[in-house]
């Protein structure tokens, strides 16, 4: 007997029901944007009112990929046809029909969308359900003494082993050698608190500080390091780096899950830097990309040994809670189970680097 694979919808059951990235407020012009979530074509385009609209990618009629028309006077275009669809996904216009057709009798699914913050989220599940939920909100994103700036990035891995990696403070002396740290052999006494469907790590280490490269511009003064790691469920990790009052770094990244194995991750870099911050940001910007590419690739690694249909029995060291407590409230959003939210645990734990 052939054994059945699941998709990745079917995998993460209620997570769908959530908000996900689809593309950049930038990205989307007066062309239509095809992009890809929970193995589902999809298409982005701007009404006459310049709102995005979200529709799935394929024509009603013979199935052509809607982003390959063009957008006319806020409706979209197929390429094969010519039958138009409204920013409600209703069919206006049917070429062939000419003055026979009856407008409205056909209708193309749609999906909820909010553009906030430079993005544009998209609500892939009952949508019914879009209003019980809200996106994220990037810090700082409205305040101008901040620079800021978005990345986008295609991983081959899924979204828990994405954000675990991206609140794992050991691999950065491997995967990042000389770019973030350096191996010191450091004793870091850590918290991992789970709350309000969060997982929130605070690192107790006053020695700490950020990689040699960038260093001099992030904490000229040398002042104590903060960092914290926070988890927000379902598919968002916030990294946040404190040098003194004026000095501050956010790295915010938000997964996208595109398919088995295959996940775009849009990276919200944001620092507070006086005088010198915005005229630095292609540094900043070099410097952010190297690091990303490392974990692009370290990901790959782990991922080339990875059945998605297969439960993956990882062996975990005291190091590891952050990354247990993800994949318990994972878990728990996958069966739809409101303790997501509810449950609490805080210990203290260490690591070292």
């Amino acid at each position: 007997m052939t054994e059945t694979l699941k998709t990745l919808a079917e995998r993460d059951g209620e997570l769908i029901h959530h908000w996900y990235i689809a593309c950049l407020s930038s990205e989307l012009t007066d062309k239509p944007f095809e992009t890809i979530i929970y193995d589902t074509k999809i298409v982005l385009f701007r009404d006459q009112n310049k709102k995005a609209v979200c529709l799935l990618n394929k024509c009603l009629h013979r199935h052509a990929e809607l982003g390959k028309g063009e957008v006319v006077k806020g409706e979209l275009h197929c390429p094969y046809h010519g039958w138009t669809y409204n920013n409600q996904g209703l069919v206006t216009s049917v070429p062939s029909e000419g003055d026979t057709q009856v407008k409205g009798k056909r209708c193309q699914k749609s999906y909820p969308v909010i553009e906030q913050d430079g993005v544009i989220w998209v609500f892939f599940g009952d949508s019914e359900k879009a209003g019980s939920v809200k996106p994220w909100v990037f810090p700082h994103a409205q305040d101008s003494s901040w620079s800021h700036y978005f990345m986008v990035t295609d991983f081959n891995n899924e979204v828990t082993n994405l954000v675990e990696n991206f609140m794992d403070v050991p691999h950065t002396v491997y995967v990042h050698k000389g770019w973030f740290r350096n191996k010191g052999l450091k004793k870091v006494p850590i918290t991992v608190e789970t709350k309000d469907g969060g997982v929130l790590v605070t690192y107790h280490q006053k020695d700490d500080n950020i990689g040699v490269l960038i260093r001099p511009l992030l904490n000229p003064k040398n002042d104590p390091m903060e960092h914290t790691d926070h988890f927000i469920f379902p598919n968002t990790t916030r990294v946040d780096y404190s040098f003194g009052s004026n000095y501050k770094y956010i790295i915010n990244s938000s997964c996208t899950p595109v398919g088995s194995m295959k996940t775009r991750v849009y990276t919200y870099i944001a620092y507070k830097i006086p005088v010198i911050g915005k005229f630095i940001k292609p540094f900043i910007h070099y410097y952010t990309r190297q690091v990303i590419e490392q974990d692009v690739w370290i990901m790959d690694v782990q991922g080339r040994n990875l059945n998605p249909n297969e439960n993956w029995n990882f062996q975990s060291t005291p190091a590891d809670e952050p990354h247990l407590q993800i994949e318990r409230l994972r878990s728990l959003g996958r069966a739809g189970d409101p303790r997501v939210y509810t449950t609490e645990k805080k210990s203290d734990a260490t690591i070292w680097i």
